[in-house]
């Protein structure tokens, strides 16, 4: 009885979801889905919507609604996991009356892997929820070059398939991805459950200080024995010269910019945390006379 009702619900379900396809943007695809019974007895009914995975139909489908109807009152009340999901890349939206427990569909509109704000390209990380104990979960985001940073974006607590959450935003961390910073677009409610898409932007190429322009210095670290490491930037001015800026030993780092400038006959370094007050880049800025 109860495999012949799962049936039943799935099919009805995805004849609806087909039906009601045309209701939605054209950046948003309809997706397949299905109510399946998780518990039942005298009293009522839970179920949960499972919808095909939209990034690839082999992997398992995807939680977006839970509902629970009691027989005896006529009384349904449902809890929606829509918005943006950090697993699929993408946001999960629901057409309909979302305080009703009939009558919706459900489509899927993928967030773009890369985007232009403000004339700078923009790079969509590749970020996950890991699981920790006591229903804590942390927002785990790598490097554009697949590197890891130790640290988490945010933090949730989420019980599982609940759609009560309390998170936190770790703002720190944003700026410890090197080369530019990670970018949210809203900072997130306390009861919110996914954070939304988090986006690599790197440093403009070009900068105006005092309506100068200066240019990006590429500059990287080099190890020089176990325990030390200096910051080198090679072409550095009209001459391309290659300049140390920075020593590091045993984890101390110290700044050699102020001795490096007084070195420079055609213009200077600068530092600018305004971008990024944990990895500044440096520009160097030349003079006009």
């Amino acid at each position: 009885m109860k495999s012949t009702l799962n049936t039943l619900l799935k099919v009805s379900s995805i004849i609806a979801c087909s039906s009601m396809a045309t209701a939605y943007a054209q950046d948003s695809s309809p997706m397949s889905c299905y109510w399946q019974v998780e518990n039942q007895n005298e009293f009522g009914i839970l179920e949960h919507q499972l919808c095909s995975n939209p990034r690839d139909a082999s992997l398992p489908d995807v939680f977006v609604a839970s509902r629970g109807i009691l027989r005896s009152q006529n009384h349904c009340s449902i809890s929606w996991f829509d918005g943006y999901r950090t697993e699929l890349k993408g946001t999960v939206e629901v057409e309909g009356d979302k305080s009703a427990c009939y009558g919706h569909s459900v489509s899927f509109r993928q967030e773009s892997e890369t985007r232009v704000v403000d004339g700078i390209q923009e790079e969509l990380l590749k970020c996950r929820w890991d699981k920790q104990a006591n229903n804590t979960h942390k927002l785990m985001c790598d490097e554009v070059d697949g590197g890891t940073i130790g640290y988490p974006v945010a933090t949730k607590i989420q019980a599982e398939n609940s759609a009560q959450c309390l998170m936190s935003l770790n703002s720190f961390t944003l700026d410890l991805f090197q080369g530019g910073k990670a970018v949210i677009d809203n900072e997130p409610a306390a009861n919110t459950c996914d954070l939304g898409p988090v986006y690599f932007r790197p440093f403009p190429a070009k900068r105006l200080f005092d309506g100068v322009e200066a240019s990006l210095l590429k500059c990287t670290w080099q190890d020089i024995s176990d325990s030390a490491r200096v910051k080198v930037c090679p072409n550095v001015g009209a001459s391309n010269k290659q300049v140390t800026v920075a020593l590091m030993v045993n984890g101390q780092q110290q700044s050699m910019l102020d001795s490096v400038n007084r070195g420079l006959k055609t213009g200077q370094i600068i530092e600018d945390k305004t971008l990024n007050p944990v990895y500044p880049p440096l520009y160097f800025k030349p003079d006009l006379n």
